[in-house]
């Protein structure tokens, strides 16, 4: 599995965890796309809807990366994430029989990442590299003021962003969001700060 598919993952699993009470009321695809579209995310592109082939591959990487977050919620016994094409639903904890259905080929499916590259695998590789170029601000005027900068840097509790590599910064905010998740009884708003920050100070890093 590509690094470029991890990287994408994990920044998709802990923003979607912040969301997790927009799920308790239920949203469809479309807004959680539309929402991830917008800062302080900004995760999919502004085309990501735009083709057929484009839409498909959208739609898979949120769905592969919703059903992860379904299967880690039933572990936790949060609730069961109710996948569909209409609405996205937290519900309450199944009970014991239900928690135990096996059989899923609709979740099998999306769970295999396999079945993306088979649409065009050219396409998927596009799909992810224009994740990280947006990401990092290629091909866009990204004006970063120092105050932005500052801000970022002391959320990250960083010394000197001039010192840091993007490795580092990678590890610096797993480090964080692992310590304030609000899986381990940090707030949603504090994990939606430190990833903000990290996208911020990424894209800065990665236009110097």
């Amino acid at each position: 599995m590509p690094d470029n598919h991890d990287e994408l993952q994990m920044l998709l699993q802990d923003v979607l965890n912040t969301l997790r009470s927009q799920f308790i009321e239920g949203r469809t695809e479309f807004e959680i796309i539309t929402l991830l579209k917008q800062p302080p995310y900004s995760l999919f592109d502004e085309d990501a809807l735009r083709d057929p082939l484009t839409l498909f591959q959208t739609h898979f990487v949120l769905f592969h990366s919703l059903y992860h977050l379904r299967n880690k919620w039933r572990r936790q016994k949060v609730g069961e994430l109710e996948i569909g094409l209409t609405q996205i639903k937290l519900l309450p904890v199944l009970s014991v029989d239900a928690g135990l259905q096996t059989v899923d080929p609709v979740g099998d499916y999306y769970l295999d990442w396999k079945n993306l590259n088979a649409t065009d695998h050219a396409g998927v590789e596009e799909l992810l590299n224009n994740f990280w170029q947006k990401l990092a601000g290629v091909n866009a005027n990204y004006h970063f003021s120092q105050e932005t900068i500052n801000e970022a840097t002391l959320t990250l509790k960083i010394d000197s962003i001039d010192t840091v590599s993007l490795l580092q910064l990678k590890q610096q905010y797993r480090k964080l969001q692992h310590a304030i998740h609000p899986d381990k009884g940090g707030s949603v708003e504090g994990s939606q700060q430190v990833l903000q920050a990290y996208t911020t100070l990424y894209r800065y890093l990665s236009n110097k």
